[in-house]
This record gives C-alpha cells, sequence and structure tokens, in this order.
C-alpha cells in the first residue's frame, strides 16, 4: 500500500486580504501620525510672540509756566483744606506727593508718578526722591504727625524752580 503525502505550499490561500489589512493599517497609523504634528504645530503657531512694535508716544515739552501755574494752584487746594481741618495730615501728604510726581511726569515725560522711591532715586530727579522721601513718614506712618506747611512750601519751591 502506497502512501502518498502531499504538503501545501505555506501559504496556499490569497495573499491580498493580508495586503489590504496591512495597507489599511498603514494609512489609520500615517494620519494619526499627521494628526499629532499638525495639532503641534498649529500650537507653537499660536504661542509663537509676534513681533510688535510698540511705538512709544513722542514727548511734547509744555509751557512750563502755565504747568508751574497749575500746580501750585493743586498745592493751594491742599493747603485750603488742610487749613479747614488740621488734623487732616496724612491726606495733605498724599495730596503733596501725588501732586509734585505728577507735575514732573507731565514736564519731562518720565513716569515718576508710578515709581517707588527707589525708583525715583534711580532717576536724575533726586530733589525729588529727597522731598518724596520726607512726605513717607508721616504719610504712612501710624500716627501721621508732619509739618505740612512747611512741606507745602518746600512743594512749591521744587514747583516753581524747575527748569
Amino acid at each position: 500500500m502506497e502512501t502518498t503525502i502531499k504538503l501545501r505550499r505555506l501559504f496556499d490561500f490569497s495573499q491580498l486580504p493580508i495586503i489590504i489589512t496591512g495597507a489599511v493599517l498603514a494609512a489609520i497609523t500615517v494620519a494619526i501620525i499627521l494628526m499629532i504634528l499638525y495639532s503641534l504645530l498649529k500650537d507653537l503657531k499660536k504661542k509663537a510672540p509676534k513681533e510688535v512694535i510698540e511705538q512709544k508716544p513722542v514727548f511734547v515739552k509744555p509751557d512750563m509756566a502755565k504747568l508751574k501755574a497749575e500746580y501750585l494752584a493743586l498745592l493751594d487746594g491742599i493747603e485750603a483744606k488742610f487749613n479747614q481741618d488740621p488734623t487732616k495730615i496724612r491726606p495733605a501728604y498724599e495730596g503733596m506727593s501725588r501732586v509734585v510726581r505728577d507735575f514732573v511726569f507731565r514736564a519731562t515725560g518720565t513716569e515718576v508718578d508710578k515709581f517707588a522711591l527707589y525708583e525715583i532715586y534711580q532717576t536724575e530727579f533726586k530733589d525729588l526722591a529727597s522731598l518724596v522721601s520726607e512726605y513717607y513718614q508721616p504719610e504712612f506712618d501710624k500716627i501721621s504727625e508732619g509739618d505740612v506747611r512747611t512741606h507745602l512750601e518746600k512743594s512749591r519751591r521744587l514747583v516753581s524752580e524747575w527748569n
């Protein structure tokens, strides 16, 4: 009795389904990778700082006579309020500080009205810095004590002698 065995080839069946499945999986993988890259690049574009050229306004020196008169009048108003109620020392010093800082800002264009005392000392306005430093104790202490009239005169002198 003779027996013959015929072995079949390993891949005797159609390879087309395997090729199609592999192509679909490859396409899906590529699509996912492209979507991830797109979202990353889109975020990078949003985060990239735009170059904004900020143009600072050109400072035009004001008419100093009018400016001095305006701020001397403001100091006169502070003195009038203080004369009505001499116990209001702190508001007088707050007003003087605000007036002289705003005057220097309008006269020079340097925003000393927003500066802390140590920042004012770093500018060329040493007279302003020393005057504002004299205001600090009566302005910020628990009990405000100070010679308001003397400091009003110093404030007037700073404004009237400004170049």
